[in-house]
């Protein structure tokens, strides 16, 4: 499975809302494979390379949910986030079983009601898809990695 979830945020800015995130990039299914292998794709740079480099192994067979990010800004709205949470989880649990599962981050994202939604997302994905499924997750070099993310 493939997913993402990119802020940078700051407590001094206004809340980051749904509007921020359609602005920017807010994709599912099929939409996130055709990004991830454009010329001049609209996501971070790690999901092309993720799509390259697993292109270039071998066959395989994405199964992408939601990829979401915005342009730094306050924590993400609660609304927001927990309904972004749940599409991932029905998501998921509708795709399973899978291979294993890619999560774009970024690392340093807030949102109102949590501190940490980077790590509540990966507890998340760990929750679903069990202890023994490879969860890889990538970070920004500056992201604020926290135990839950591990």
């Amino acid at each position: 499975a493939v997913l993402g979830f990119a802020i940078e945020c700051n407590r001094f800015s206004p809340v980051s809302t749904k509007e921020d995130f359609e602005t920017d990039v807010d994709i599912r299914g099929n939409r996130i494979v055709a990004e991830a292998r454009a010329e001049a794709s609209i996501t971070l740079p790690d999901l092309p390379g993720f799509f390259a480099e697993m292109d270039r192994t071998g066959p395989w067979t994405p199964v992408p949910l939601r990829v979401s990010q915005a342009q730094p800004g306050g924590p993400v709205e609660e609304t927001f986030f927990k309904g972004f949470l749940a599409e991932i989880e029905a998501g998921l649990k509708s795709v399973l079983p899978v291979d294993g599962v890619f999560v774009s981050c970024h690392g340093a994202a807030l949102a109102e009601g949590t501190d940490d939604p980077d790590g509540d997302l990966l507890e998340l994905v760990r929750r679903v898809v069990g202890p023994d499924l490879p969860v890889v997750a990538v970070f920004d070099l500056h992201a604020n990695v926290s135990r839950r993310m591990t």
